[in-house]
């Protein structure tokens, strides 16, 4: 059987005593002058730029537009191949992105209010029709506009009354007082047992 070597620091010791040990380097750190330093603390984050300069920003009017006709934001996120998670960082950090979301949200919520309100109402429409007439052994295309009237909708009419104007034309005039009451006591914190369905 071969002899094993024990590890004996002694030995170490004594091997090592009459070489030269390598110098371990010392990073010399300069101290930067003061408008170094500040050019660094302006500049913010380490590490790659953000994209939004490259993949958003030239972009904000069709987004805007895109929100306006009620795509959801994770679909502009894909299509723009942003992540969720940096879209919302980068409505965190840029406020203008934030304020065109906002703004086409707004617009396409007064849109559909218009449209509700048309609908309920009753509203004429055009419709163009192109017919082939045989005219002299010759097909001729022919093109005429109908104008027609949409009557209102009545399930039109009962949502925005109900949504709209709920103290007046509630279904049920009792549950809403309930709610009321049910609301104010919870406020006060003295809202009795078996409530919490109203």
């Amino acid at each position: 059987m071969p002899k094993q070597t024990r590890n004996d620091p002694e030995k170490k010791k004594t091997a090592t005593k009459g070489k030269k040990q390598p110098v371990k380097a010392q990073k010399k750190t300069a101290a930067k002058p003061p408008a170094e330093a500040e050019n660094t603390a302006e500049k913010g984050k380490r590490g790659a730029k953000s994209q939004y300069a490259n993949k958003v920003l030239p972009y904000l009017a069709d987004i805007e537009r895109y929100v306006r006709c009620c795509v959801t934001e994770g679909d502009i996120c894909k299509y723009y191949g942003v992540g969720k998670t940096q879209w919302a960082q980068y409505k965190k950090d840029y406020p203008e992105l934030t304020e065109t979301l906002l703004r086409a949200r707004e617009s396409a919520k007064q849109d559909l209010l218009d449209n509700a309100y048309r609908v309920a109402v009753g509203y004429y429409y055009e419709e163009t029709h192109t017919t082939t007439v045989i005219i002299d052994g010759k097909p001729c295309k022919k093109t005429y506009v109908d104008r027609k009237y949409a009557k209102p909708d009545a399930g039109m009419i009962q949502f925005l009354l109900i949504n709209r104007y709920s103290g007046e034309f509630a279904r049920d005039p009792q549950a809403v007082e309930l709610r009321k009451k049910a609301l104010e006591l919870a406020k006060d914190g003295k809202l009795p047992d078996g409530w919490e369905g109203v």
